[in-house]
């Protein structure tokens, strides 16, 4: 080893000025979510939050308190969800994993500090020592393509979460419009066992009396049987769809003695213009655009694989040895990885199949969302056809029957068995309304979430809908 002068060890100095700087980086503590909340705008109307602990916490919650003491709307149940949800808030810890890896990826690799001390067995020799300081010099060469690997990546992190924050919002959404209809349904079922009631009370009268026979007697009661259980299952499902709205929601104990209207908007009088639901899906769905970026990511990485595959660890520094006149040696130093058995073949071909099943997956995914697309286009429209049906067809026909058929037993020319039936078959029709108006929303809902938060069709009620059974 030659003898140099201690100056000389400035050539090494870019080296560790670079790894002195890499160790000043701290990872923000906002962790992308301003440009998650940027990703939501015009996406979503309510107002999302992170919980971290902070002051602002505080106000989150109250806010959730707030909407839950009062009926909710469906933008309050969303809102409650948004704000509420322990999932979502789970789902945000996503970007201080990827903001840390990003930092990561900004970071040289500390330097490795070697000592070796030797003693001598005889004589009074002082002890003999031997030092080495050395950095992977590849660590510089490769740091922008690390970088770029985990800025691709923390950037699909962010257009997940923003997905995720979109479909807890239809979900809620849709859950909402499910617990109403399910409890004006079974609301509607009530009255119809009232009035399989009434008519089995009537012919029960009429048997005692002898004018109807035993078998009349017993279909009656089969028919209230039948419309007890009906009832039965419609309060279940009620129920049901409430608990899947409190757990989207995330609310327990007393918060979860929240009520809702119970009657759903009705469909807008005219159809919405579908004939480019398709492109506002592709250009919209933010897990479209997650799968691209994670396509992006995998390119960046195949390409860094590839192009560090021979040479992978080369590590360069200083070295000292202490002689045993206690003078010393200094000189460069240099630690490099042959490649004779591996020359990154299996790890080039690895990335290289990860990015194309990223890219398959991609292309699965925008031919899902066009036929998903297309599926709830045809949804919407036969439930609002549908649904218009009904309430300017149906059901005022079978108000009709039901008012004609009073006129007619108020004059004694009808007996009150047809009356009741009548009856019945108003309130079956305003039931197969109330599933044809929730058929129709959830569509819309669905529209609305593909799209990833774009409306597509119209959200606000623009008419009256019918009444309930007469």
């Amino acid at each position: 080893m030659t003898i140099i002068p201690l100056p000389s060890a400035r050539v090494f100095m870019p080296l560790l000025a670079a790894a002195l700087l890499a160790g000043c980086a701290t990872v923000p503590p906002e962790a992308g979510f301003p440009d998650v909340q940027r990703h939501l705008a015009g996406r979503v109307a309510q107002h999302v939050a992170w919980n971290r602990d902070s002051a602002a916490d505080a106000q989150a919650a109250q806010a959730v308190t707030d909407l839950l003491a009062r009926p909710l709307t469906a933008d309050g149940a969303v809102q409650v969800a948004l704000l509420n949800n322990p999932a979502l808030q789970a789902t945000y810890e996503d970007l201080g994993v990827a903001q840390a890896d990003l930092v990561q990826a900004g970071l040289l690799r500390n330097p490795v500090l070697s000592l070796i001390s030797a003693f001598p067995t005889r004589g009074q020799e002082p002890p003999k020592l031997d030092f080495s300081v050395v950095a992977n010099f590849l660590d510089l060469l490769w740091l922008p393509a690390r970088q770029k690997v985990a800025t691709d990546r923390f950037a699909q992190v962010k257009l997940d979460v923003s997905a995720e924050v979109v479909d807890l919002a239809a979900e809620t959404r849709a859950a909402y419009l499910r617990h109403q209809a399910a409890a004006q349904t079974a609301k509607a079922l009530a009255e119809m066992t009232a009035l399989a009631q009434a008519s089995y009370d009537l012919v029960a009268r009429l048997a005692q009396a002898g004018n109807v026979n035993e078998r009349r007697l017993a279909t009656e009661q089969a028919a209230l049987e039948e419309a007890r259980i009906e009832q039965a299952e419609a309060e279940g499902e009620a129920v049901a769809t409430r608990e899947t709205l409190t757990r989207l929601m995330g609310v327990w104990g007393a918060q979860a003695a929240w009520t809702v209207a119970d009657t759903l908007p009705p469909v807008p009088p005219d159809e919405p213009d579908l004939a480019t639901v398709e492109t506002a899906v592709i250009q919209g769905n933010l897990k479209l655009a997650a799968a691209r970026q994670a396509v992006a990511a995998k390119a960046a990485s195949l390409g860094l694989t590839d192009a560090s595959r021979l040479w992978s660890d080369i590590s360069i520094g200083v070295a000292g040895e202490r002689e045993t006149d206690r003078s010393w040696l200094l000189g460069p130093s240099l630690d490099l990885a042959l490649p004779l058995f591996d020359q990154g073949q299996p790890a080039v071909a690895k990335a290289t199949a990860e990015y194309r099943q990223e890219a398959r997956r991609a292309q699965q995914l925008a031919v899902d969302l066009r036929s998903q697309a297309r599926e709830a286009r045809d949804r919407l429209v036969r439930a609002h056809d549908l649904a218009r049906h009904y309430r300017e067809t149906v059901i005022p026909l079978q108000q009709r029957i039901v008012r004609l058929g009073m006129a007619e037993y108020n004059f004694m020319l009808t007996s009150p068995f047809e009356v009741l039936t009548a009856r019945q078959a108003e309130s079956a029709a305003y039931r197969r309304y109330i599933a044809a108006v929730r058929d129709y929303w959830l569509a819309a809902g669905d529209l609305m979430r593909l799209s990833g938060g774009t409306p597509l069709s119209p959200t606000q009620p623009t008419t009256t809908q019918p009444g309930g059974p007469s």
